[in-house]
């Protein structure tokens, strides 16, 4: 195309010679007009599409400059000209895929459904036996059935089990739980593809806060190795800090970095935001519960016992979490040495506290 264009220049540039010259050259209405058929028909002779493809760009552009360049000499060529390097230089290219990925991405449905409890969904959905008991069993159907019920449930627990029919006697199983943990990493892939593009495109901090979401459910969802789960967690509390940043009166965004801080054994990071969060009434008892939950993952039970001890003596304290409530509404019923008296627990406790 770059030589059917160089070649189009020459001849219309000899044809516009030997009209400014034409008093020197008598015959020059014949060599114009052949100099510019030239220019024109050298995008035809010049450019050839590619065997057996189908028109494109490729085949119609050539056709049409040569048209531009016969009906309007130079004009034509110039314009065509400009308009083929205004488009090389502003315009990026644009296709049915990328159209469809516009509006599949840009869709409100995102969030992927991810029952935090297996217990609570099996009593909802398994009438007959326990979904161990059934995988341990040899009845085939229910076998395969259960599978595929771990596959639609798809929490940690899930996937635990599905990677322990992995290395089922029976081949079908094997297969079938290869076959749930695959479309589960599709799944998740999808998810995290379809995130991360509104979060490029939007930048906006819903759309980081969605992609925080989607890194940290992966990470907790038990499919990753060591190696990937951390790195998830990691890039789920750069997503959070992303939305704070953009969106900075949005307190429920900092309680989800702290609690992905406390996940990805950010401790420290995790406690200044919930010492922060304790003067805000609104936050307090998710403040509390964290700091709490901060010192029971460290070991640091005297200083959990503290803090317990600052929570029962402060009126009560109301949260939008039902987790969090049940966990404050136990922590207000029993004392901490009563909770560390616990049979097979007593031992761990005095070993700490000494």
């Amino acid at each position: 195309m770059l030589g059917a264009f160089a070649a189009s220049y020459l001849f219309e540039g000899g044809a516009l010679w030997l009209y400014l010259y034409r008093d020197v050259v008598h015959w020059y209405i014949f060599a114009a007009l052949a100099a510019h058929l030239l220019a024109g028909l050298s995008f035809l002779l010049l450019t050839a599409p590619k065997p057996r493809a189908l028109p494109g760009m490729a085949f119609y552009y050539p056709r049409i400059a040569a048209l531009l360049t016969l009906c309007m000499p130079l004009l034509g060529l110039f314009g065509i000209s400009m308009t083929l390097f205004a488009a090389r230089v502003l315009m990026h290219r644009y296709g049915l895929a990328q159209e469809y990925r516009e509006k599949a991405y840009s869709g409100r449905e995102f969030e992927i459904d991810l029952p935090s409890d297996i217990t609570e969904f099996l009593y909802e959905e398994v009438d007959i036996h326990p979904i161990t008991d059934i995988l341990d069993g040899d009845d085939m159907e229910k076998k395969r059935g259960a599978v595929n019920l771990l596959r639609r449930i798809g929490s940690a627990e899930a996937v635990g089990l599905l990677r322990k029919s992995l290395s089922d006697t029976n081949a079908e199983v094997r297969f079938y739980a290869h076959t749930a943990l695959t479309r589960l990493e599709e799944d998740y892939a999808r998810a995290t593809d379809k995130a991360r593009f509104r979060a490029e495109r939007y930048d906006s901090p819903k759309a980081h806060a969605e992609l925080a979401s989607v890194y940290r459910n992966y990470a907790r969802s038990g499919l990753p190795e060591p190696g990937m789960q951390e790195r998830s967690m990691h890039l789920a509390c750069e997503h959070w800090k992303a939305a704070i940043a953009r969106d900075e009166g949005n307190k429920d965004y900092l309680i989800r970095l702290a609690q992905a801080c406390i996940e990805s054994k950010n401790f420290s990071e995790a406690l200044g935001i919930y010492r922060d969060m304790i003067a805000d009434p609104e936050f307090e008892l998710e403040a509390r519960m964290g700091i709490c939950q901060i010192f029971f993952e460290t070991g640091d039970f005297r200083s959990l016992f503290q803090e317990v001890e600052q929570l029962q003596s402060r009126p009560a304290l109301q949260s939008v979490d039902p987790f969090k409530t049940l966990m404050y509404h136990f922590w207000m019923e029993h004392t901490l040495d009563d909770t560390l008296r616990v049979p097979g627990h007593a031992d761990e406790a005095g070993h700490a506290f000494a």
